[in-house]
This record gives structure tokens, sequence and C-alpha cells, in this order.
């Protein structure tokens, strides 16, 4: 007899939230620790959403029947319990998902294309159930941020592992150096300038990438997936910082 068909939802035993409809009990000991300050939603956790949930939860497209876009309908109880529980990040199926914990419901799912869909980082999760934590406070209003773009925090490490071999500190081919934001705005031997920022349109940066400059040998080495170059357009737009 499974035991757990007879437990209230919401019953926190033995370090396991039982999710509703759930077959399994969940484990809430392997959740990333909450981040340990206060969060904002605006700048932290909305673009978190905006990111990597509201593509498939969003105006256009509601998976599972849920959408994350706006306040009334993010808090929607789903099949596996309360998505949100304000005050409770252990108990909301929010975190399970995001967190991997329930069978086959990884949230965002896997995808067989590199940088398409990625898992969130134990950060994100932290600061997921953190704001949680602090009472999931939602303002009321349309909310739309662009979550800000660094050199340091998200486009160093990325050049760093895609063209680091090639383009590292130690006599890099080209001249092009891509792992400091002086030597990406300097450019290289054969090029000069190839970040205009303010203009991805005007910044030669983005056709390399997109694996489109035939004055290069072998264009296609150079080719970042669809996510990634997405990601440089918004930092080069956004002042190239």
């Amino acid at each position: 007899m499974n035991a757990s068909r007879f437990l209230a939802p919401g019953l926190l035993l033995t370090g396991l939230w039982l999710a509703v409809d759930a077959a399994e009990p969940v484990d809430v000991s392997k959740l990333p620790l909450p981040v340990a300050r206060p969060v904002d939603f605006v700048k932290e956790v909305y673009p978190i959403f905006k990111e990597s949930c509201i593509s498939c939860h969003g105006p256009e497209k509601q998976k599972g029947k849920y959408r994350m876009d706006t306040k009334e309908a993010a808090f929607k109880d789903t099949d596996y319990g309360p998505t949100i529980v304000p005050g409770k990040s252990e108990q909301s199926s929010l975190i399970h998902m995001v967190a991997n914990l329930i069978d086959e419901m990884l949230m965002p799912p896997p995808s067989d294309k590199p940088g398409q869909s990625e898992p969130l980082t134990a950060e994100q999760i932290g600061i997921l159930r953190a704001w949680i934590d602090q009472g999931a406070k939602w303002p009321d209003g349309p909310v739309d941020v662009e979550k800000p773009v660094t050199f340091a925090a998200d486009i160093q490490p990325m050049l760093a592992a895609s063209c680091g071999s090639c383009h590292g500190a130690d006599a890099p081919q080209g001249g092009f150096n891509a792992l400091s934001l002086a030597a990406v705005l300097k450019g290289g031997e054969n090029y000069g300038s190839i970040v205009t920022p303010g203009d991805p349109k005007k910044s030669s940066l983005i056709t390399i990438i997109q694996g489109q400059d035939e004055d290069l040998p072998q264009p296609e080495k150079h080719k970042l997936s669809p996510k990634q170059v997405e990601l440089v357009k918004r930092w080069i737009s956004q002042g190239a910082k």
C-alpha cells in the first residue's frame, strides 16, 4: 500500500515534501540553499522567468496550461501541487521542477540543441527560493525588464569556453584576444574593431559568431548557438560594458 496516497497535501515528513499527484516523494534536502540576502523581483526574479520560462509559459504558448508572465497566472496550482507557496519555497512545485526533483519534469526541459534550453544554476534557484521565502512579492501591473548583460559575468565565460583555445591571451590567432573586455573592443589585426557599442547590426562580431563571415578560414568553426548569439547581441545593444 502506498501510504503517501493517504497523507494530506502539504505534509512535511522526514525531509520529504510530498507533491500532489506526484508518483514519488520529493527530497527537498537536495535543493540549493536560498541566497542569504533580500531579493528584488523586478531586477532578479522576473529576468529568470523571462529568459528561461516565458517562451513556453507566456502569452503565446502555455505548456501544461500554465503561464508565468502575470501574477495571477503564476500563482495557480498545477497537477504537481501549489506552484508558489509564499514563505515556503520547499513546498513550491516551481522550485521542485527547476531543481529537477520531480521525475521527467525538469524545467526548463532539456534540449538536444546546445545552448537552447539551459537548466537553472544553483544561484538562480537560490534566488527563486529566497524570493518565495521572503513572501513571493510580485508588484501589481505589468512587469517587463531586460536583464543587464555584462562582459565579466556573461560574455567572457562564454567566449573563454568557445573561443579561448584559438583566441586566448597567448599568441591569439589573427591578433584577436577574446578573453578581456578591452581586447574584444579593440578587435584583431585584420579586422580592427568588430564591436560597435549600442549597435549589433554594425558589429561584425555578430556575423563572425553566426558562422557567416566567408572572409575567415572555416567560418563555421566560429559559429555559436543561437542563444549565445542573442546574448552577445543584447550585450552590444546595452552598450558592450
